[in-house]
């Protein structure tokens, strides 16, 4: 292959990368469902908590728009009631994911999967899409990075009495692997009595 043909290949490639020059994002809506509706859910000192890991390239593409299991990202939604007189904490960083064989891992911030997934604006330019292409995918990007934020339970979740909260924690496991089987692992506190109560459920 010559060095002409070459390039011309390369190009294609490029090409078939980012698509036809017009990049876009449209995420899905979710459903909000009571901790009782997972088909994973547990009650432990008057906490009642659901779980469910998104791992099929549809339902992946469905609500986040492209499949997030390519790259070994796993979103598992959360859902949490309190049935106690006190507030409840939930800090996402202290979350886990416990294989069967023991192995943790930890949750990961959305900013994680945006850096990976954000189309690059730069490269529409240089492939000669013009200006309106590099400003369709920053448009992309920043609806994207939007929408998996807001999906995303917050960094410190507080829950009031007889309230509930739900929203994504993100994991990333490595090639070949899926949350299937795996335990949540998920420390709740009471902010009264400062005791933590920890929910453990099977995805």
């Amino acid at each position: 292959m010559n060095k002409r043909i070459k390039v011309v290949f390369s190009f294609c490639l490029l090409i078939a990368a980012f698509g036809s020059g017009c990049a876009s994002y449209k995420g899905g809506a979710v459903q909000i469902r009571d901790a009782a509706q997972f088909a994973n859910a547990q009650k432990a000192g008057g906490v009642e908590m659901g779980a469910e890991a998104v791992v099929t390239e549809a339902k992946s593409k469905e609500i986040f728009y492209v499949n997030l299991g390519e790259q070994g990202y796993f979103p598992v939604e959360v859902s949490v009631n309190n049935q106690t007189n006190a507030r409840l904490l939930i800090e996402r960083d202290r979350v886990d994911l416990v294989s069967n064989s023991g192995a943790t891992t930890r949750s990961v911030p959305v900013t994680a999967m945006i850096d990976e997934f954000e189309k690059n604006k730069m490269a529409y330019a240089l492939l000669g899409f013009g200006i309106f292409s590099y400003m369709s995918a920053e448009d992309a990007n920043k609806k994207m990075a939007a929408d998996w934020s807001a999906k995303e339970l917050a960094r410190e979740t507080i829950v009031a009495p007889s309230r509930r909260s739900s929203g994504f924690i993100y994991f990333k496991l490595p090639k070949g692997e899926k949350p299937t089987g795996m335990e949540l692992v998920v420390p709740v506190e009471n902010l009264e009595t400062k005791s933590t109560e920890t929910v453990r459920l099977r995805l």
